[in-house]
C-alpha cells in the first residue's frame, strides 16, 4: 500500500497507508536537540501559543506543550537522567581488552 493522490479542487493531498496527510513532524523515537527545546521555550516567553509554536517549528502542539510544560516543573530544558544495567568492565579494563586485540588480531 503505497501513496496516492487525492484532490480536492485544486488542492491535492499525498495520503500515507494510514489516511493522514504528511507532516514534516519529528519521529516518534527521536529526542529533540536542546537548541530546539530552548527555541520553544524562548517563543514561549515571547508570547506565542503552541499551535503557533508548532506550526512555525513544523512539530506536533503535543511535543511543544509537553516542552513548555517540564520546563515549567524543572525549569530546564535537559533530559532526565536515563538509568540502565552498570557496567560489567571499567574503562580501564575496556581499554586493557582492546589493546590486547589490537595487538594480536588473531584473538
Amino acid at each position: 500500500m503505497g501513496s496516492r493522490f487525492v484532490k480536492f479542487g485544486v488542492i491535492a493531498l499525498t495520503l500515507s497507508h494510514t489516511g493522514h496527510s504528511k507532516l514534516n513532524m519529528a519521529p516518534h523515537d527521536k529526542e529533540l536537540s536542546e537548541d530546539l527545546k530552548k527555541r520553544i521555550v524562548a517563543l514561549h516567553k515571547d508570547g506565542l501559543g503552541y499551535k503557533k509554536i508548532a506550526k512555525t517549528l513544523k512539530l506536533s502542539c503535543s511535543t511543544v506543550g509537553n516542552t513548555i510544560q517540564r520546563f515549567h516543573r524543572t525549569s530546564s530544558t535537559q533530559n532526565r537522567r536515563r538509568h540502565g544495567r552498570p557496567k560489567k568492565l571499567s574503562a580501564r579494563a575496556q581499554r586493557h581488552i582492546q589493546r590486547l586485540s589490537l595487538g594480536n588480531r588473531c584473538i
